[in-house]
């Protein structure tokens, strides 16, 4: 009898994952290599990367839980035992709508611990209840105390469209948080996780004692699921997802590596697969935008739309280190922004001139991701939205070229935006164009062969291999013979797929595509 495996989906709880037998994947070789090589660390991952649990299954380590890991790396590899006390701080629970709201958290939070651990009644603000609470467990207990802050930035991320309330959060966490610096000597270990690192400047700018793992080589596999792991610990649920896909296992392999692999967080990072996305296509052997629809920040759309950001720059952004994260605002910089949330990732690292090229991730990503655009460039509701990409879709599986365009031409043409200075923008006919066959579920390879000189857009379907050469006021003609002259098409000759050129010209008197040619 087949034996039916059990996904952890939602479950953040190390004990309840090992003592229900679900999956887990073994990261407890992290553990060991973090309490080996130092006691305080900050890391930063996108949301359902597996912070919550990585941060449970440190906190069964610290209080000396030894038969919750039998099996696990650590079971045979560590051989101090030593239970420690340990608080915890999980702010993903807190509803940040008010300043009352944080303070009823947090009061909470200390009140839970200073039953235990006995309460100075004369300690004032948080923060000096923070340093007494260290004090009194490392009285009562004897040992140093270990302290875990799961997404730190919770509050800060929910109210940044609320500058003020921002403000004042900040205000009152950031001398609580310096606490980890002050009174470090009752501390054995500390681990602080987050989606974002800008606040890790600022916000712990008192507690510059973290170590920042995020882009750190050796931990770039903490969360998440990596190739080998999905391999080793996920054989049998390929088998399944593919028998019910009716496809070979080699081809379900690819399936859930073109939708959710394709992560990096580092310069030399493994493969990381999202792990909320693929735990859930291996649960229901379907591949849908899992991740996506457990929820995206509002803000990030806002952003987007807000800078007027050239989407075609998504598939290939260059930068520094620094332009990864930064100091202050947020809202300041979308690139950070989109990398930090999950949205970029890195594809590759020149170390001669320490420059980052960062790209969508994966299939899941760029489609969702441009699904959600749409209707903000656009103008149009999500159902008109829906209704057009389903006719699009349908033209384009066909290789009916000109039916597309007319589409095409259609939607520009009723679009609410088509008579503002927006619609004049080079940038707006290919951010739509762009946004539209993202979210029809194909992979433009906008400006191809480099970051800096390339052709338009190329996308492939099971039939045809569609190369676009996009001009504005400019004209058709011209726009083919660069298609003909740079041999967009040459590397296709043999393949079995038809190819079909279009060069097409975006009029800004008109805001609209006044003319195309197509070859096949």
């Amino acid at each position: 009898m087949e034996k039916t495996l059990k996904y952890p989906i939602g479950i953040q709880t190390f004990s309840e994952i090992i003592e229900s037998g679900y999956v887990y994947i073994d990261k407890t070789r992290y553990i060991k290599k973090l309490r080996d090589s130092g006691k305080f660390y900050f890391l930063s991952r996108p949301r359902r990367f597996g912070k919550s649990l990585l941060l449970s299954t440190i906190e069964a380590y610290f209080e000396g839980i030894k038969d919750l890991f039998k099996g696990l790396y650590i079971y045979e590899e560590e051989s101090d035992w030593t239970p420690y006390p340990v608080l915890m701080f999980s702010f993903n629970t807190l509803e940040a709508s008010s300043m009352e709201a944080l303070n009823i958290f947090l009061n909470a939070v200390f009140s839970r611990y200073e039953r235990i651990y006995g309460k100075n009644p004369e300690a004032g603000g948080l923060p000096q209840r923070f340093e007494s609470l260290l004090l009194n467990t490392y009285e009562k207990t004897g040992k140093k105390v270990v302290v875990l802050i799961d997404e730190y930035d919770s509050p800060l991320l929910d109210t940044l469209e609320r500058p003020e309330l921002n403000e004042r959060y900040r205000q009152v966490l950031k001398p609580i948080f310096s606490v980890l610096k002050s009174f470090d000597r009752y501390i054995e270990f500390a681990f602080v996780t987050g989606v974002s690192r800008f606040s890790h400047t600022s916000l712990f700018s008192g507690a510059n004692n973290l170590k920042d793992i995020t882009l750190d080589d050796k931990f770039a596999g903490i969360c998440g699921i990596t190739e080998e792991e999905l391999k080793e610990y996920l054989p049998d649920s390929i088998r399944e997802f593919a028998k019910k896909q009716k496809v070979s296992e080699e081809e379900a392999f690819l399936m859930l590596k073109e939708n959710y692999d394709g992560y990096h967080f580092s310069e030399d990072s493994p493969d990381i697969y999202n792990p909320y996305s693929l735990l859930n296509a291996l649960d229901s052997r379907k591949i849908n935008d899992f991740w996506f629809r457990s929820g995206t920040p509002s803000y990030l759309i806002g952003v987007m739309k807000r800078d007027d950001f050239f989407l075609p720059d998504l598939d290939c952004i260059e930068t520094m280190a620094s332009g990864l994260s930064v100091k202050e605002s947020y809202l300041n910089n979308p690139v950070a922004l989109l990398f930090e949330t999950g949205y970029l990732t890195i594809k590759s690292f020149d170390d001669e001139i320490n420059l980052y090229t960062l790209g969508l991730p994966n299939k899941e990503v760029a489609e969702s991701f441009s699904k959600a655009l749409m209707p903000i460039y656009s103008g149009y509701r999500d159902m008109e939205c829906e209704d057009l990409l389903v006719k699009m879709r349908r033209a384009v599986v066909g290789g009916e070229a000109d039916r597309f365009m007319e589409l095409l031409q259609t939607f520009l043409e009723g679009n609410p935006y088509g008579n503002t200075e927006m619609a004049k923008r080079e940038s707006y006919f290919k951010n739509n164009i762009y946004i539209i066959f993202r979210a029809l579920g194909f992979l433009p390879r906008a400006e191809e062969q480099t970051c800096n000189a390339r052709m338009d857009v190329m996308l492939r379907t099971r039939r045809f291999i569609y190369i676009f050469e996009l001009k504005t006021d400019g004209n058709v003609i011209n726009a083919m013979a660069q298609i003909e002259d740079k041999g967009y098409a040459r590397p296709y000759a043999h393949s079995d797929k038809t190819v079909i050129r279009i060069a097409a010209n975006y009029s800004t008197e008109r805001n609209n595509i006044d003319s195309w040619e197509i070859i096949k």
